[in-house]
């Protein structure tokens, strides 16, 4: 039965009361049974309750009415013809339509197992035949009235959010078959929306997942994921051979379109102009797309955090480059545990600073290439550290620890084979005493991640660094 036949049944004996044009739409739910007289009966209850009914045969069905008409809830009996409810639910978690639909399991069976496996393909609650009408609606409204304070769904685009994204990368890396992520955001975005307003940054926003979505249809998997995490930052999961020409595609469209959000004088004129996040006026180009990029088939990357901190880690390699681009990690297997040869003495840095989120992403940074990262929060802990048995070959030190800093890149930089020292400053003061202390290399923020590893990697390997400052500006 469809949705248009359900709204307009009316079972004997039940009628609904009519409802204000002004009320919310009642919610939709999906019963697929193969049994007509459950079908029925459940039709009727449920509509006497409130609720809009669409029932299906089978699974096949019920994967087609799913996709089609975007239920509230589902209802699905185990024993199906054509294909049973565990293989519908699988299908229905797995693709971006219906993955984030409760979905609650009819069986006559009792066993343990074939509950377990419900649960293992995705069903959020389970209800026993013969059942009782009153629990089995108690639990409905239960499931819905929990889906709508979950908030698993973008609600200005209608994609699937954060939480849907992890359990659907924890899904595909348990399963045997290679996938990539791509994490994709809009260079330029804020300072257009800073200068349009948020109903436009909206619909450039929107402009992306709708994209996105006509990209993945034309390129993609018939089972590739699309999310969107928040802001203007977006989520793809496809298998490797799709990347290529998914990245190409987004991008293409991506700036044939883009100078449609603005205004013709801006379009003509190839730039606006806007403060930056530091209050400095600048001239900002037409937005662009910046795609990072990791695969499962060249590492084994089976660990959720790793496989999203190194997509992020290579769009913002792609941000680099002038333009709309995508970088894909290109690193094997070998390179991490090669690095491993080197001396464990050599391959040491320690991380200077009392800000949490700078040491985190720091040492992601240094451990993804391979080196022992350590952390030091004070002068003290700094100081105790470089006078260790093992202290490490290179030091990377926030300009914020303040005076006593200098101090000890003074004292380093005046022994031949003491561990160099990389002042990450933020503005020009700290530079200046930095480059008087005689700090082996400066590294002015915000820097690419890049910028840091090459510097490490050359002070490093060289032994003992060679004092020459290097600033790099914004980007």
């Amino acid at each position: 039965m469809t949705a248009r036949q359900a709204k307009q049944s009316t079972a004997p004996g039940l009628a609904r009361p009519v409802e204000p044009e002004t009320a919310a739409p009642a919610p939709r739910v999906l019963v697929a049974d193969d049994d007509p007289s459950i079908r029925q009966l459940l039709e009727m209850t449920l509509f006497g309750d409130g609720y809009d009914v669409i029932t299906a045969p089978d699974g096949h069905e019920l994967v087609r009415l799913a996709k089609e008409h975007t239920p509230n809830l589902i209802l699905v009996d185990l024993s199906m013809p054509r294909m049973d409810g565990y293989e519908a639910i699988r299908q229905m978690r797995n693709d971006t339509r219906t993955a984030h639909i409760p979905m609650l399991i009819l069986t006559a069976r009792s066993g343990a197992r074939d509950i377990v496996t419900g649960f293992e393909n995705g069903a959020d609650d389970y209800i026993a035949k013969p059942f009782d009408i009153s629990e089995l609606l108690a639990r409905v409204k239960s499931h819905l009235r929990r889906a709508t304070q979950r908030p698993v769904l973008s609600p200005l685009t209608g994609l699937p959010g954060g939480v849907l994204l992890s359990q659907e990368l924890r899904h595909r890396l348990g399963s045997k078959h290679s996938i990539a992520l791509l994490y994709a955001d809009i260079d330029n975005f804020k300072a257009f929306n800073d200068i349009y307003g948020f109903a436009y940054g909206d619909r450039a926003i929107q402009f992306v997942a709708d994209l996105a979505q006509q990209t993945l249809a034309s390129h993609g998997n018939p089972d590739d994921f699309l999310g969107h995490i928040g802001g203007d930052d977006f989520a793809i999961i496809t298998t490797p051979d799709r990347v290529d020409s998914l990245c190409r595609a987004l991008i293409d469209t991506f700036d044939r379109e883009v100078l449609s959000l603005y205004s013709p004088a801006d379009r003509r004129r190839g730039y606006i102009s806007a403060a930056d996040r530091y209050g400095i006026l600048r001239r900002f180009g037409t937005m662009s797309i910046s795609i990072g990029v990791v695969t499962t088939d060249r590492r084994r990357l089976r660990d959720e955090e790793m496989l999203t901190r190194i997509a992020a880690e290579m769009k913002h390699y792609a941000k680099e480059q002038p333009g709309s681009s995508y970088a894909v990690d290109q690193r094997l297997q070998s390179q991490s545990s090669a690095v491993e040869r080197r001396s464990i003495r050599n391959r040491g840095v320690l991380i200077a600073s009392d800000d949490a989120s700078l040491r985190s992403v720091l040492r992601a940074m240094l451990q993804d290439n391979g080196y022992i990262a350590r952390e030091a929060t004070t002068i003290e802990a700094v100081r105790r550290q470089l006078g260790a048995v093992d202290a490490p070959a290179l030091v990377l030190a926030d300009a914020q620890l303040g005076g006593p800093l200098w101090t000890i890149c003074a004292a380093q930089a005046s022994e031949s084979h003491s561990p160099a020292i990389v002042v990450l400053a933020y503005d020009e003061d700290e530079l200046a005493q930095a480059r008087a202390a005689g700090a082996a290399e400066c590294l002015q923020l915000p820097v690419p991640l890049a910028d840091i590893i090459t510097s490490v990697e050359r002070l490093t390997s060289s032994g003992k660094g060679s004092h020459h400052v290097r600033s790099v500006g914004t980007i």
